[in-house]
């Protein structure tokens, strides 16, 4: 590792800044640096072995330590906050030593982009329910924006830049904290802080889990949604179409409160007078203002530059209509506004103008699919629909909301645009009209921005209308969701829990998902009643608590009594930042190799935790072609777990025996793996020649004898010894073929083999197979040959379909196939000769049927429910789809 990362200099220069050395745009450097994370990953992959190998000599481990260090820094999101970034690096270095003032509030719209929205409605209200000096007031401001004067001329406010050391230090001191949209990835609400999160509309169109759409897109607001106590809850469509989509509904239910969105109480009660504002777009006294406010395109890490077709139909529009109107153009926040060509009766509202304000003047409003309709809908004007594009809008991004079923002129060409203006329909002359008010904005009462602004400066006295539903939270680290066995036990997991007694959140890390589609592929396949969180962003360290989390990471062992507290105190607050103040009642860390994960779990506020163990660990740490030095640093957290739960009795002895001096025997329990039996028996009905082609064209000779492998290609899975065993009986049964599924860093070498054995004909490398139990069921053996293992599922699912099946001689696989449900043999090549030839003539011993169904999956999750959870009973349900249902 050394040698290969010392060659990273001039590549780091590319990583961090791209477009200086070429003159790439952001699409294209996000790529450029993607791809050469890729290659560095995989040339890294490839010296990982040798290493390992190296590390005994004691200064190349030092240099490969700092080395591999300063990789992971560069290429993972749990590097610490970076030193260039002011704002989180005065957050961070003063975190403990500024507290929250009870005197000072903090408003943010934007990003700092604008002073308007339900931000600026609320302040407004400060202003008119505090006497002047009661509170030291800041607001966020973009470089170059500038606040109007109701903001600029009080004595009270302070301006903050976004992206200062001040407005780091800003997010510390307020007390109180506003914002429409998100704060960085850093923020953690502390205790003392209250933090209102307003959103900024009522959604028509898809969002969070309902939209195709990077993970990382939707990541921040749903952490920006869990940092907050105090969320207005519009009504209960609001909280099906904005907070259920980032799996946040049940997590959130003491924030949420029945209130009305702030800035409709400036549409409903004028702030600015009407003649201020038409004097200030020269519009006169007799023309009718149209407003025209399209949403934007894309989504928010690759958003569509549309202004340009916008502010032509815009134009378009005004000329079409005459001077008997205008028009005024509000560009979304999130596009690029330019120069552009104006009617004589056509502005381009000023960015930093209230849209809110404006809408007192507007006599019809004109939309798509913004969520503006509904600040417009409690006043009864004319609102006007254009959705040429609705069949791909609905098709890209997704619509909760038909325009259709809305009290509102809908039009897709634009004659018909024009007629609608003119005609000037009011929502009240559409059927339904009072029932849509009830259903979208039930609380639009005009004083919705003092309601809020009350629950936020005492949140015990807002009026929570919603309980926890009495489930039992559980958390769960699934592992790295990579295609493996650890995946497919905690699929099957969910699939087989009983949600009327469980509410289990899997935490993910966002980044990773959406760079790799394999984590990706495994992410659409587990069951839709789960609820997923996904982590983002850089977790914060101090310049002291840095070097303690470099030793940790690369498995040092730490000074119980001087950093095991310093690690502690870096994953509380981690957990905080990526959990907020949800509250869990189990945490599971169900992959058990991560330092990072198995830590945030054991720092989680849960009230049980419980620590996975998948493999003989030990067996795992001192292989040198694997390098799981950091396993170490697992071992040194199992001290904060309450239990360590072994997937096969055989397993939890082996590690007992070998890692008793980090957990005594008493916290060591058994907890089999379960199986998604329906799953698998439903996949594998799908014919070989479609789940894999290549695979189907060895099927279809009657002549061949099959042997089909599952895992990834790593060394203690020992292909090897599989290929060699075939070598072996290869002149006698030339009609015999290998099938290999999976990849892995040892791909090559094993190809290579194949053919120093000869049998590089009859031996098949299938790659990732996504759905390999069509093989299972159809190939006359499944082997396993590993050195080591849990309790492997590929065995769970061969027995389940069937299959006859041939595994080493090693506690996994005895957990499985003892008791004559499969043939156990020496791990060694010979062996495995041996059974490979008595399967092709027949000559194997008669088998148990093997019962991996009903009575198994009771067993299993009988386990986990009195084990893991501590409860009584089953939690086995039958399997169940989640359905989309609407408030209606």
């Amino acid at each position: 590792m050394a040698a290969a990362i010392a060659h990273r200099g001039h590549m780091g220069h590319f990583l961090r800044a791209p477009d200086r050395r070429f003159r790439f745009g952001r699409a294209q450097a996000t790529w450029y640096r993607n791809m050469t994370k890729t290659f560095l990953r995989n040339l890294l992959l490839a010296y990982k072995p040798l290493d390992a190998r190296l590390r005994h000599i004691g200064p190349y481990a030092r240099l490969s330590r700092v080395l591999q260090t300063r990789y992971n820094a560069m290429m993972s999101g749990e590097g610490a906050a970076s030193a260039k970034a002011l704002d989180a690096r005065a957050y961070i270095d003063n975190f403990e030593r500024v507290a929250p003032r009870t005197d000072t509030i903090l408003f943010e719209c934007y990003w700092g982009k604008k002073f308007a929205d339900n931000p600026l409605a609320m302040y407004r209200a400060l202003l008119r329910n505090q006497p002047q000096g009661r509170f030291r007031i800041i607001w966020v401001a973009k470089e170059g924006e500038s606040a109007p004067d109701e903001i600029a001329r009080n004595p009270d406010v302070r301006l903050v830049r976004a992206g200062t050391a001040e407005y780091g230090m800003a997010l510390l001191e307020a007390g109180y904290l506003v914002n429409n949209v998100t704060f960085p990835t850093w923020f953690i609400r502390r205790p003392g802080q209250h933090y209102c999160n307003t959103w900024h509309g009522v959604p028509m169109k898809a969002m969070g889990r309902d939209m195709v759409a990077p993970l990382v897109s939707k990541a921040n607001s749903q952490r920006n949604f869990l940092q907050a106590d105090v969320i207005p809850e519009l009504s209960e469509y609001y909280r099906w179409a904005t907070i259920r989509p980032c799996y946040a509904d049940e997590l959130l239910a003491d924030a949420l409160f029945p209130c009305g969105a702030p800035r409709v109480d400036d549409v409903i009660v004028p702030k600015v007078p009407a003649r201020q504002l038409r004097d200030r777009y020269g519009i006169g006294a007799d023309q009718q203002i149209v407003l025209f406010a399209p949403t934007w395109r894309g989504n928010s890490t690759q958003i569509s530059q549309v202004f340009g077709d916008q502010a032509k139909l815009c134009r378009e529009m005004a000329e079409a209509l005459g001077q008997g109107y205008f028009v005024l153009f509000s560009a979304h926040q999130m596009l690029r506004v330019r120069q552009t060509d104006l009617a004589p009766n056509m502005a381009l509202l000023a960015e930093n103008d209230n849209i809110n304000d404006i809408l007192t003047i507007v006599d019809v409003m004109v939309s798509d699919y913004s969520s503006i309709l509904f600040d417009f809908l409690p006043v009864d004007r004319p609102i006007v629909l254009f959705t040429p594009d609705i069949d791909h809008y609905r098709e890209d991004r997704g619509l909760y909301l038909e325009p259709a079923d809305l009290p509102c002129a809908n039009t897709t060409d634009f004659a018909g645009l024009v007629g609608a203006i003119r005609a000037a329909r009011r929502p009240s002359d559409f059927p339904g009209y009072e029932q849509m008010r009830q259903r979208f904005t039930p609380f639009e009462d005009g004083h919705a921005a003092e309601t809020a602004l009350a629950a936020l400066l005492d949140p015990a006295t807002k009026a929570s209308h919603r309980r926890p539903d009495g489930r039992l939270r559980l958390l769960i680290e699934p592992g790295g969701m990579l295609p493996n066995g650890i995946t497919a036990s905690l699929r099957s997991l969910i699939a087989n829990l009983d949600y009327e007694r469980f509410d289990p959140y899997i935490l993910i890390d966002a980044t990773a998902m959406d760079n790799e589609p394999g984590r990706m592929q495994q992410f659409q396949e587990f069951d839709p009643r789960c609820n997923w969180i996904w982590r983002y962003g850089d977790m914060l360290r101090t310049s002291e608590e840095q070097s303690v989390y470099q030793s940790f990471c690369i498995g040092d062992t730490l000074n119980a009594n001087r950093d095991l507290p310093i690690l502690r105190r870096i994953f509380e607050r981690e957990a905080r930042r990526v959990l907020g103040s949800a509250h869990f009642d189990i945490a599971i860390e169900f992959g058990g190799y991560s330092p990072y994960w198995t830590s945030l779990i054991a720092c989680s506020n849960a009230v049980r935790k419980v620590c996975y163990q998948h493999s003989h660990l030990w067996a795992e740490y001192n292989n040198l072609m694997k390098a799981h030095r950091q396993l170490n640093a697992v071992f040194q957290i199992y001290r904060w777990f309450d239990q360590i739960i072994a997937v096969s009795d055989e397993t939890r002895t082996v590690n007992e025996t070998h890692l008793k001096q980090f957990y005594p025997a008493a916290r060591a329990r058994t907890v089999r793996n379960t199986l998604d039996v329906k799953r698998v028996l439903e996949k594998a009905r799908l014919p070989v020649s479609l789940a894999h082609p290549e695979a189907g064209m060895l099927f279809q000779d009657p002549g061949l004898f099959r042997f089909v492998a599952l895992g990834r290609l790593s060394p203690e899975k020992r292909y090897d010894r599989m290929i060699g065993a075939l070598a072996r009986i290869a002149p006698e049964h030339p009609n015999a073929v290998l099938m290999i599924c999976g990849e892995g860093s040892l791909r090559d070498k094993l190809v290579q083999l194949a053919r120093r054995k000869g049998v590089a004909e009859q031996v098949r490398f299938l790659g990732q197979v996504s759905n390999p139990y069509p093989l299972l069921a159809h190939a006359d053996v499944c082997m396993l040959s590993s050195d080591y293992e849990g309790q492997p599922m590929v065995l769970l699912e061969a027995l389940c379909l069937g299959a006859t099946c041939i595994g080493s001689d090693i506690p996994g696989v005895r957990s499985v196939l003892k008791d004559g449900l499969g043939h156990i043999v020496a791990p060694t090549e010979e062996a495995f000769a041996e059974a490979m030839k008595a399967a092709i003539e027949g000559r194997l011993p008669a088998l148990k049927p093997a019962d991996i169904g009903g009575p198994y999956i009771e067993e299993t999750m009988r386990e986990f429910t009195e084990i893991v959870c501590g409860l009584a009973g089953s939690s086995a349900a039958a399997p169940g789809q989640a359905k989309l249902v609407m408030p209606a």
